[in-house]
């Protein structure tokens, strides 16, 4: 059976993970920021395609607001 460690030990080993942990996350820190980002970024990029396809092809983007809903036809105009 295993002994129960003491408050003074408990302390001590949580104490030192959560240094480590600490380290760890001033280490990750610039790749999230990276993440968010390039999550923004890719966000901006569907928001783009998605109006696009709507002016080109009348497609309603299929994001919960417009299920449901027909896609256009788009009236070309002739330059």
């Amino acid at each position: 059976m295993k002994l129960t460690e003491t408050n003074t030990q408990l302390l001590e080993r949580f104490t030192k993970r959560s240094m480590q942990l600490s380290k760890k996350l001033v280490e990750l820190e610039p790749q999230y920021q990276e993440y968010l980002k390039v999550k923004r970024d890719l966000e901006r990029l569907e928001g783009s395609i998605q109006v696009v396809e709507y002016l080109e092809y009348g497609y309603l983007p299929s994001d919960g607001n417009h299920d449901g809903m027909s896609h256009h036809k788009p009236q070309k105009n002739e330059n």
